[in-house]
């Protein structure tokens, strides 16, 4: 590792789009709001309904550590995984372009990354900064490493220092996964532990990503301080795709093994109005299929409610009840997969007719589970929507 790698560290707000915890369309809104109320870019994001502050925290512990490239690839964590892996997890090749290459190296007899290079896909020095990372994943630390579980838990609030040193002390004895150690002492819950794994996957998605702009063309042009549509990275690119669309509904963060929409489309009826977004994503098999669906009853003038505001799900003291319901369907007819609590937040604009948008952030119960106590998931994302009937493939 060379330490003239030295690069600009990554903003805030590059880092949370990288790492998926925000669509480019929330970034851009906050970043209008942060304008007018000189707050930090975490505290707006907060305030709208878009974030929570342990997102905040775990992406700002991140940050610190993305000074200089050596101090970044020490940030490896986990179980090793192999170079076409991290590419695409980074964003800077697809699948198909990793079978291509594999298909390349059987003839050529190069390295894959060597065959990414010689494409133009990747620099050298881009090549050298995944490189440096794999070989440091697996290797053990004196240092706390903001990229490892349990100072993901400890950042999150989730659980306290001590309560972390004591389940490190304990784990060689019971020779257990530490999030297991950590339920069975009663110092975190399984959904803390869940949406752990899930931060610590879209953490390291977002120091990935720093080294295609660290070294690419000379170092991070930051390109979110401005909102930049430029940047080449896929992932970023498929998300403003997706935000500038007309109609788009979009999972931000979650724990219950979702990926993007398969298909998502608005329905309008004398009754109700409805959004509704297919999950091709396997969750214990290859045949579950995930439906998430929001339904808005209308009046008997057959009118949308006022909603141009923050509802919760559940019945609060601080908000007013949401006057629809939120469903995770399981493939079937009816689920037990419930949406017990959590808010749902419409933008000023959804007071336009024809047009609603908004955030949710919401605690899922999975009563089909078999498990007592029924396991709850967090899903978190956004939508926009004509109140149109209309199909959108993505």
């Amino acid at each position: 590792m060379q330490k003239e790698q030295n690069y600009k560290r990554p903003l805030i707000g590059q880092i949370l789009l990288d790492g998926g915890f925000l669509s480019h369309q929330d970034l851009k809104r906050a970043l209008e709001q942060q304008t007018m109320t000189n707050e930090l870019l975490g505290q707006v994001l907060v305030r709208m309904g878009i974030l929570e502050p342990s997102d905040i925290k775990v992406a700002l512990s991140v940050q610190s550590h993305l000074g200089n490239m050596e101090d970044a690839v020490k940030l490896a964590a986990g179980v090793r995984k192999k170079l076409g892996e991290l590419l695409v997890q980074a964003g800077c090749v697809t699948e198909s372009q990793i079978e291509q290459a594999l298909a390349e190296q059987k003839k050529s007899g190069e390295k894959l990354g060597e065959i990414f290079v010689r494409h133009g896909v990747l620099t050298e020095k881009q090549l050298n900064c995944f490189l440096d990372f794999q070989n440091m994943q697996s290797k053990e630390s004196p240092f706390p490493n903001p990229l490892r579980l349990g100072e993901i838990l400890v950042s999150a609030g989730y659980i306290s220092r001590v309560q972390l040193n004591e389940a490190l002390r304990r784990q060689p004895l019971s020779r257990i996964q530490l999030g297991e150690v950590l339920i069975k002492e009663g110092y975190a819950q399984p959904h803390h532990i869940k949406r752990g794994i899930i931060l610590q996957q879209m953490l390291l998605t977002a120091v990935l990503a720093s080294f295609l702009t660290a070294c690419g063309s000379g170092g991070g042009d930051n390109s979110v301080n401005t909102v930049n549509t430029d940047n080449t990275n896929p992932t970023t690119v498929e998300r403003k795709a997706a935000a500038d669309s007309l109609d788009y509904f979009e999972i931000t963060g979650e724990d219950f093994n979702i990926l993007k929409p398969s298909f998502y489309y608005s329905t309008d009826n004398e009754k109700f109005w409805s959004i509704q977004a297919a999950m091709a994503k396997s969750i214990w098999d290859v045949n579950y299929r995930c439906i998430v669906r929001i339904d808005i009853q209308k009046s008997d003038t057959s009118e949308m409610p006022d909603i141009n505001k923050t509802f919760s799900i559940e019945e609060n003291p601080l908000y007013e009840q949401f006057p629809g319901s939120f469903l995770v369907f399981n493939g079937e007819q009816s689920t037990n997969n419930k949406v017990e609590r959590g808010i749902i937040s419409f933008t000023p604009d959804s007071k336009i007719p024809g047009f609603v948008q908004g955030v949710y952030d919401v605690i899922m119960t999975d009563y089909d589970s078999g498990i007592v106590p029924a396991p709850q998931h967090h899903l978190t994302g956004s939508f926009k929507f004509t109140q149109e009937p209309s199909v959108n493939k993505l």
